[in-house]
């Protein structure tokens, strides 16, 4: 049974990541539509409380901020797992830590992503304002 613990934690956090990250995504596409949305109807939105400007720093900005840093920080788990499991068998300990960086390279590649995104989304929010 404590072989079979070890791919359960894993697997529990790859669904976590991937699970936050996909409602992350939702949200943070739902406000890039709202805010392309207003640009589109009034540019700047100057007389409006919430304008695009608004939208991006409140909302699309710390959506993908915080996202990024969940990403990195699940990643960071999933690699330190092998150092704090007591595994005496060097083949088997080797394995494990060569699973653990195999695994962690999807939400690597996540928070690359979302900081690709982001970049992106100021890029078009620049240019659709000038």
């Amino acid at each position: 049974m404590d072989k079979l613990g070890l791919p359960i934690v894993l697997l529990a956090a790859l669904w976590g990541a991937v699970n936050t990250t996909l409602s992350f995504f939702q949200i943070i596409n739902a406000r890039r539509d709202m805010m392309f949305e207003l640009i589109d109807k009034c540019g700047h939105c100057s007389e409006q409380t919430l304008g695009p400007v608004e939208i991006y720093l409140t909302n699309l900005l710390p959506l993908t901020i915080g996202n990024i840093i969940f990403l990195c920080l699940i990643s960071y788990v999933i690699v330190s797992i092998p150092r704090h499991m007591k595994i005496e068998n060097d083949d088997e300990a080797s394995r494990l830590k060569k699973a653990c960086n195999i695994i962690a390279v999807l939400p690597i590649f996540g928070a690359i992503a979302f900081f690709g995104g982001a970049i992106f989304d100021l890029t078009m929010l620049i240019r659709a304002l000038t």
